[in-house]
């Protein structure tokens, strides 16, 4: 039973659309095995031209989320949800940081003051933008915009060392405007290289965020075979599925169609963090 690792809650600045309840009701529904809420924490948001209204940061409630999935999980295992799920069922806490220069003080001191299930550290701004803005991609080519997320993802979360899941890393190519509409070991292997490299030697999870791999106007993202066959060689095995999901109905969004496409080129199991410790679910 898969666990959903990358959610957001209505404690996320964009999650209006959901709840901790309504999206543990969609897992339930979905056959999951438990979900983990990563809300987001921005602490610096830089004042974009394509934006409207102040730069504020984007963090949440931390208290008030997990007291929500505390109460929650309690449903849950009182049965409001089936007694399948009373038994099996797991709502996880946990936080997406975003990483940034800006960003790192804040970060280390939250999560040195805060307790979760798993923490994803991903890159959403950088160069002062946001790439889903698209002014990040003014003046680059894609090879340029692709490889600077890249080493800013890299380097954000080396210099942070203190999380478990490594999440999105192809977010840059979502909103982009060029016709190569995915990220693929053989442009960046090098740089690819140290990121797995990363991830394998220090037991970091590889997130498969299938909200990339939806259809953006009329690119459709894929993920490069080559990236999973690489970190596998590098001795990677920790493979996380995050739905990324922002309504209910994006949880757990192609799974089974991904659990089945790592199955193909040796992974057997996927992961995800209980209390930061790695839990193993055969596939």
């Amino acid at each position: 039973m898969f666990f959903d690792t990358h959610n957001h809650s209505q404690f996320s600045f964009d999650g209006g659309k959901t709840s901790v309840e309504k999206s543990v009701k969609a897992a339930i529904e979905k056959g999951l095995g438990g979900i983990c809420f990563t809300d987001h924490c921005d602490f610096y948001v830089p004042q974009i031209p394509e934006k409207t209204g102040p730069a504020v940061a984007e963090v949440f409630d931390v208290r008030a989320q997990q007291a929500d999935i505390d109460r929650v999980g309690g449903m849950v295992a009182e049965g409001a949800f089936g007694r399948t799920a009373a038994k099996k069922f797991k709502v996880l806490k946990g936080i997406e940081i975003g990483l940034g220069e800006n960003n790192r003080d804040l970060d280390r001191n939250l999560l040195a003051a805060q307790r979760f299930d798993q923490v994803t550290a991903s890159v959403h701004y950088l160069e002062d933008t946001d790439p889903y803005y698209g002014h990040y991609y003014k003046g680059k080519n894609w090879k340029e915009a692709y490889g600077r997320y890249l080493e800013t993802l890299l380097r954000e979360m080396k210099w942070l060392g203190d999380f478990d899941v490594m999440g999105h890393f192809d977010y840059v190519v979502r909103y982009a405007p060029y016709p190569k509409e995915s990220i693929l070991y053989k442009d960046f292997p090098g740089l690819m290289d140290e990121i797995l490299r990363y991830l394998a030697e220090n037991g970091k999870g590889l997130e498969i965020n299938t909200k990339s791999y939806r259809q953006y106007g009329l690119r459709t993202p894929q993920l490069d075979r080559d990236i999973l066959i690489r970190y596998l060689e590098l001795g990677g095995e920790i493979i996380c599925l995050g739905s990324d999901s922002h309504d209910p109905q994006q949880v757990g969004t192609k799974f089974d169609y991904f659990a089945q496409y790592v199955k193909m080129f040796g992974f057997r199991r996927l992961g995800h963090f209980e209390d930061r410790k790695l839990k193993m679910v055969t596939i």
